[in-house]
């Protein structure tokens, strides 16, 4: 088997030496050749998934709040109008786009449905 052989990676690496980028064919600075279970590949792809999942629950946790400043408003705890500017653009923003998302048929994307407590 070549170094090209399956299972091999070109990779760039940052100012630190770190992986920066992968790819199956050498491309602009990615002209390094690892095996894909190489230690820094693995430790590459370890903390792109470990960012994935972290994007995720933020997404989640943005919603989580967002549903607390409506129940909040709901129950009159505070008003609407009480909230920063720039909060009350990005909450009417984020409202108009979820129900855009739902009216062109993305239920289960975003929609205006609260997360149950």
């Amino acid at each position: 088997m070549t170094k090209e052989g399956a299972g091999m990676l070109y990779v760039s690496r940052d100012d630190q030496g770190q992986i920066s980028e992968l790819h199956s064919t050498p491309v602009r600075e990615a002209q390094e050749l690892l095996p894909s279970d190489h230690p820094d590949v693995l430790q590459f792809l370890h903390e792109r998934w470990r960012q994935s999942e972290l994007d995720q629950l933020d997404r989640g946790f943005v919603r989580a709040v967002e549903d607390l400043i409506e129940l909040l408003i709901a129950k009159e705890v505070i008003m609407f109008t009480d909230l920063p500017a720039k909060v009350q653009e990005k909450l009417l923003r984020r409202k108009e786009v979820r129900q855009q998302t739902h009216y062109l048929g993305g239920m289960g994307v975003g929609g205006d449905d609260i997360i149950p407590l």
